[in-house]
């Protein structure tokens, strides 16, 4: 049984988890998915922030 508190500590989690998201995706992923469904979209989003910036700062063509 999932009380109040546990769902805030998932919550909280989930959108901190996306830091290091590109050795981690999968786990993040995971946990996002054991969000009410109302809660997925914010975990989602931080992930994809996350992944972008690091797609940006890996991307040698931005780079002078």
């Amino acid at each position: 049984m999932t009380t109040d508190s546990d769902a805030s500590d998932e919550t909280q989690t989930s959108q901190s988890a996306p830091e290091g998201a590109a050795s981690s995706t999968p786990g993040v992923i995971a946990e996002i998915e054991g969000l009410p469904l109302a809660e997925r979209a914010a975990g989602y989003q931080a992930l994809a922030d996350e992944l972008r910036t690091q797609l940006e700062q890996s991307d040698p063509s931005l780079r002078t």
